[in-house]
């Protein structure tokens, strides 16, 4: 008797549930708190019914109707309530319960397995769609594109059971494209999404053609692509949209008009690789194939030969190794693999290739003199070139040309083998950086470290006086940097909190400020901005 007083009383409430409009509890300012209470409540033994539980979270036995009825009144009640999250969790139960192999096999068409389910998603289907709230300006013609929703195609065509018996993923399915349905028209016009530029603002400054003064400027055509990263290099700005395109722009270009980079059709780019003094470029792939190209003097393409390239051309040397970090120099480069090796190829000057001699390599050769040091990060220096690599581990590693003390070991002697930076030891490095002359390294917690010739205050520091060992940068302690962006002779700083601070030469007000200064300030025009990724070119 208690049984069926049970599956009575679930039929009752059902049927009750069942002559309320939809969206009846969706303001639950205007219901008693009590009755709230009483609800989620309700929802909790419901769903214990559903799976079978009694208070404690044992299974027990519930009869098959019973737990449809409890189901259909969850989903009902989740109606009512009518916010995402309810009827998000509505359709992960379904989920679950399709999947779990101790409940039903829902691939049965047996009325007996599949609970009636078609009532409420007939319910959902006679809500009618609201007008778009968002205007739009697009007019229709012979030449508009013809949109078809995979949604639309997909509820027009569905044909309900005649025995309201619905399979439980089936369902789920049905309820999230009745989600899509309704939220479409509150979904911002095409022609929004597509012009990127109303999320996005670009803001250069510094020696540019387009007539941008003293202080930072929006860059409207450079927005629009939906940059995800930029890099400088001698020539022109190398950027990559959120979609995985490639685009270049001149510093020569009295327009701002980016032109796509061909060759990369049918591959995914996650990183791109510039300098400042270099006229050759790197790209990075999901699948960790690195493509080179621009100029090939020395073999800085590492493709074997010292020819230009005027499209991305694979490194085929490095296929196979799984490359996940890549590093350009003025004329040289370098890639971490994820194992933790480091190859370079390219100009061999002052050793900067870490191989044990000047010869010039035009093919990645991995640096055996790191051998069982994991790298995760390298830093490719111009001109007199200082290279700089550190390991999983914290620990930092340097070579190449010593002038100015740049490799951070005191003196200005050169190495053409790595060797480590001692007095970084106990600091956890995480980032290096190499400028004209100059070092940096960027620790775990945020500060900065600099070394190397200090003319034009480049290193941070309140004086010009070279730094033969790296030294904090005072100014900068405690704004917890996350990322540089190192010019020739200026460097930027991105902050957590999305400031941005710059030091250096100020020749061109590449510093963000036309004001010159002696120590790294705020870039006060980026104020009130969050700023999110940070390059620097040679001015």
């Amino acid at each position: 008797e208690d049984a069926d007083l049970c599956s009575e009383l679930l039929q009752e409430s059902l049927a009750a549930m069942q002559s309320l409009p939809v969206a009846t509890l969706f303001d639950d300012s205007s219901v008693s708190p009590v009755w709230m209470e009483v609800v989620d409540r309700s929802a909790k033994f419901l769903k214990q019914v559903v799976l079978g539980e009694d208070n404690s979270g044992v299974s027990s036995t519930v009869p098959m109707a019973d737990q449809h009825y409890a189901l259909c009144l969850l989903l009902e009640l989740a109606t009512q309530r009518a916010t995402l999250s309810h009827l998000l969790e509505a359709v992960l139960l379904l989920l679950h319960l399709h999947s779990s192999r101790s409940h039903l096999d829902n691939r049965s068409d047996d009325a007996a397995v599949n609970p009636p389910l078609v009532p409420l998603l007939r319910r959902l289907e006679s809500i009618p769609s609201a007008k778009p709230t968002t205007a739009t300006n697009e007019e229709w013609n012979d030449n508009t594109p013809f949109r078809v929703s995979p949604t639309a195609c997909f509820l027009q065509y569905l044909e309900l059971p005649e025995d309201d018996c619905m399979d439980l993923q089936l369902a789920a399915i049905v309820i999230m494209a009745h989600l899509d349905r309704l939220s479409t028209p509150y979904l911002p016009p095409a022609t929004f999404l597509q012009n990127s530029k109303l999320f996005q603002d670009v803001q250069a400054w510094g020696w540019l053609p387009w007539d941008l003064g003293d202080t930072p400027h929006s860059c409207e055509q450079i927005g629009e692509l939906g940059v995800s990263s930029m890099v400088c290099g001698e020539q022109g700005i190398l950027l990559l949209s959120h979609w995985g395109k490639l685009y270049f722009m001149q510093y020569t270009s009295e327009t701002q008009t980016p032109e796509k980079v061909e060759g990369l059709n049918n591959v995914e780019v996650v990183e791109i690789a510039a300098h400042p003094d270099a006229k050759h470029y790197l790209a990075l792939t999901s699948e960790g194939e690195v493509y080179a190209w621009g100029n090939g003097d020395g073999g800085r393409l590492g493709l074997g030969d010292i020819s230009n390239r005027d499209e991305p051309t694979l490194v085929t040397t490095l296929s196979g190794l799984k490359v996940t970090k890549i590093a350009v120099g003025n004329t040289y480069s370098a890639a971490v693999t994820s194992r933790g090796e480091l190859f370079t190829w390219g100009r061999g000057n002052y050793g900067r290739l870490g191989h044990g001699s000047s010869e010039d390599v035009n093919l990645p050769t991995l640096v055996v003199g790191l051998k069982g040091q994991h790298i995760v990060d390298v830093a490719c220096g111009s001109g007199d070139a200082q290279t700089l690599a550190v390991t999983d581990s914290g620990l930092v590693f340097s070579w190449g040309d010593g002038d100015y003390g740049k490799l951070g070991r005191g003196g200005s002697d050169g190495s053409k083998l790595p060797k480590l930076v001692d007095c970084l030891q106990g600091v956890e490095i995480s980032r290096v950086y190499c400028g004209a002359q100059f070092s940096l390294a960027l620790s775990s917690t945020g500060d900065i470290y600099a070394w190397g010739k200090g003319d034009n205050f480049r290193l941070g520091h309140p004086s010009e006086e070279h730094v033969r060992f790296p030294k904090i940068i005072q100014a900068m302690k405690g704004k917890r940097v996350k990322e540089l962006a190192v010019g020739l002779v200026h460097v930027l700083a991105l902050t957590e909190s999305g400031e941005v601070y710059s030091w250096g030469k100020q020749e061109y007000a590449q510093c963000g400020d036309p004001a010159p200064s002696d120590e790294p300030h705020l870039v006060t025009p980026l104020c009130g901005k969050t700023i999110v990724g940070i390059a620097c070119g040679p001015t």
